[in-house]
């Protein structure tokens, strides 16, 4: 699989799925917000984010093992490890299901707002059928890229049909949780290609302890990356949770795409590691790390400088005190995709899940007292600022745990270029908009012009990345 596969088809396709999945939740919260204003918005995002808390513990973090685990697998056992994956998830769904319904129906605080609740919960019942692990263990980047992107245009659609005055936020928060996760129904009949469904010997205890050590690192790291909502709608409101959770979107929606081109990498990566094939492995960490820095660093330098007009052309005035959370959550961008690159997917091959627990109660730690500290005093910028802080720490950590295992092919010249090219980039954008109107278009056009003067600079320092891509993708589309 790994040597038929085209690593550059399936970095493209995983950019173009990735981007539609990163952009819809952009585009929708856009119009959405024009609509339900900030409240409205907020009181979908705090209930999106209690149902996330069991979807998180209903995938016990079969999402990122399953991956390394179809890939390492021999053809003949591909289909044992997906039916004892497949096992193991919908046992501990339904096992969710039962409690998140529970939960909301007994529990007062929830009163006025369980029909809201009782929607969102539909992201517990498509969890079921979520194998997306499978597909990417197998390099099926080209299915994922067109099943997504046809069910998020069609989200979109019901959207603007459905979703049309304020009191429409439940009709928002249904057409959500179906973009979200709708696409995973369209799984089952993909499967018959791969998978023979027969009688099979299932081993499940062979997955339970890296399978229950990711749990808890997923659950550690969802504690203080959805803490900070909860924390913020308990102190302050649903309207702050509205502020933060558009900051954080643009922010996630920029990192999505920034390791787009990488993550089809992580299957081949287990399989240099299973093979112990140190060479192959420095080679790829190399690349990658290269391609990830491309488009990381004038990322956090474009969100920085463009903060206000993104916050205010896509989401309107109402939204202006989220420029300055985007501001402080921008370094995002790079902090996420090395700590991706550089620490998750290397410790997750080697097989030091327990690593990653360490690392990730760390950072749960430091956000929680920061956010204790911070967000009475500063709102949606406290949770902001110990966010930073928290990542920072995380990926310092997972970094340092895992570099003496590969070594890095980082010149000078090609991380003085990044920085040059970014830096120049910067400085063109905060000129041309004093010299652009606020509006779409405007936004537009100094994007475009600084992606040009990024790009160009590149071209005429030579980046042997950027020149080696561009012939890649020439290559390709021939």
């Amino acid at each position: 699989m790994r040597d038929t596969k085209s690593v550059v088809k399936n970095s493209i396709f995983n950019i173009i799925y990735k981007g539609f999945t990163a952009i819809f939740p952009l585009v929708t919260t856009s119009y959405i917000a024009k609509i339900l204003l900030p409240e409205g918005v907020g009181k979908v995002e705090y209930a999106i984010t209690i149902v996330t808390y069991f979807v998180t513990i209903a995938s016990l973090g079969i999402p990122s093992y399953g991956v390394k685990a179809v890939a390492q697998a021999s053809e003949d056992e591909k289909g044992n490890v997906f039916f004892e994956l497949l096992t193991i998830n919908s046992a501990s769904t339904v096992l969710c299901i039962i409690a998140y319904y529970v939960f909301i129906f007994s529990t007062a605080y929830f009163t006025g707002r369980r029909m809201l609740f009782a929607v969102v919960g539909l992201m517990l019942f498509l969890n079921l059928f979520n194998i997306d692990w499978f597909l990417q263990g197998i390099e099926e980047y080209s299915y994922i890229a067109v099943r997504g992107i046809v069910m998020k245009i069609v989200s979109f659609a019901a959207m603007l049909i459905f979703v049309k005055n304020e009191n429409d936020y439940i009709n928002y928060a249904f057409v959500l949780c179906v973009g979200t996760a709708g696409n995973y129904l369209l799984n089952v009949f993909r499967l018959k290609k791969y998978i023979v469904f027969k009688r099979y010997n299932l081993h499940i205890k062979r997955h339970l302890i890296p399978v229950l050590v990711l749990f808890a690192t997923t659950v550690a790291t969802q504690i203080y990356t959805m803490l900070d909502s909860t924390m913020l709608e308990y102190i302050h409101g649903e309207i702050y949770v509205g502020y933060y959770s558009t900051a954080v979107k643009i922010v996630r929606m920029i990192y999505t795409v920034s390791i787009a081109m990488v993550a089809p990498l992580y299957p081949r990566i287990s399989g240099y590691i299973k093979d112990e094939n140190k060479d192959a492995v420095n080679a790829i960490l190399s690349e990658g790390t290269r391609i990830v820095s491309l488009i990381a660093f004038p990322a956090a330098v474009g969100l920085f400088c463009m903060a206000d007009w993104i916050i205010v052309v896509l989401f309107g005035d109402a939204f202006m005190p989220s420029a300055l959370t985007l501001r402080i959550l921008s370094p995002l961008v790079i902090v996420f995709s090395l700590a991706y690159f550089l620490g998750h997917i290397i410790l997750m091959s080697l097989n030091r899940e327990k690593t990653l627990l360490y690392s990730t109660i760390l950072g749960a730690s430091v956000n929680v007292i920061l956010n204790s500290l911070l967000i009475p005093g500063l709102q949606q910028n406290g949770a902001a600022i110990a966010s930073l802080i928290a990542e920072i720490c995380v990926t310092a950590f997972v970094v340092l745990a895992s570099k003496k295992y590969y070594k890095l092919d980082i010149d000078f010249k090609f991380a003085s270029s990044v920085l040059v090219s970014s830096f120049s980039m910067g400085v063109i954008t905060c000129i041309l908009k004093n010299n652009f109107h606020m509006s779409f278009i405007g936004l537009c056009g100094v994007c475009v012009c600084g992606a040009i003067v990024y790009f160009g600079g590149l071209l005429l320092q030579k980046n042997r990345e950027m020149i080696k891509l561009c012939s890649k993708i020439a290559e390709i589309w021939r």
